[in-house]
């Protein structure tokens, strides 16, 4: 079972740097900042998936710490970037939205630091420096989400009378639904926290729900980013009909 875990993470991590070349490459087209600071997002969450899940899926030794600093250190810059995208697509004028991002930050920042001085990346409750960087890593997820929702709801209506494209209304529910996944898998990460050691059932359900949000998370993502042609003239249709 850990080893088709860690394979899904794999592909997970492949399919987040596929969409973070994408949405980097429509950042220098059209020169616009969201999908640049989204395909960092992206790229720093594959780097992370690919990086840590590989020595696991060939029976390898753990990584060496230096490597594993490096790259807890770009998935947090990568988190920065999300926070940055949201804000600025949801609310670039908002003084809570940039006080949030600072919050968020900070947070990443002081846990990563904290993890790098104590030289031990350790997933547990008792360690302040893991507790302060899921914080950091869950808030944008949770703002994400409520955006996402948020947004969906109003560009839905927009779209009934013919002033928003169907598929930019759906798109924002895609991404909230994939932040809600996030939020998921955050929470599930302290279920595994809690009790690391000898395999229970716990152990087998972290297993499952990690698996089971990144397999729906690469499905959401795969239509948000790349819609099939189909999957856009079934939303027009749907929202037409509504």
């Amino acid at each position: 079972m850990e080893y088709g875990s860690d394979l899904i993470s794999l592909l997970t991590g492949l399919f987040y740097l596929i969409a973070s070349h994408r949405l980097i490459g429509l950042s220098f087209r059209t020169r616009r900042h969201p999908e640049l600071w989204l395909g960092c997002f992206f790229g720093a969450s594959g780097l992370w998936y690919v990086v840590y899940n590989t020595p696991y899926l060939f029976g390898l030794d753990e990584l060496p710490a230096l490597v594993g600093a490096t790259v807890e250190w770009i998935y947090a810059l990568g988190a920065i970037g999300y926070l940055l995208f949201i804000r600025i697509v949801f609310r670039p004028d908002a003084a809570w939205s940039a006080a949030l991002v600072f919050i968020g930050v900070a947070f990443l920042l002081i846990g990563v630091t904290g993890a790098n001085l104590s030289g031990h990346f350790s997933i547990s409750l008792a360690s302040p420096w893991f507790l302060m960087e899921w914080i950091g890593y869950t808030i944008p997820s949770f703002w994400m989400c409520a955006e996402g929702f948020r947004a969906h709801v109003l560009a839905g209506r927009r779209a009934r009378i013919g002033l928003c494209p169907a598929i930019v209304a759906n798109r924002y529910l895609l991404f909230a639904a994939f932040a809600l996944l996030q939020i998921l898998g955050s929470f599930t990460e302290l279920l595994w926290a809690s009790q690391l050691g000898s395999y229970s059932a716990l152990e087998a359900l972290v297993f499952h729900l990690l698996t089971g949000t990144e397999i729906v998370s690469i499905a959401l993502l795969w239509l948000a980013v790349f819609p099939p042609t189909r999957y856009r003239e079934w939303v027009a249709r749907r929202a037409e009909s509504s």
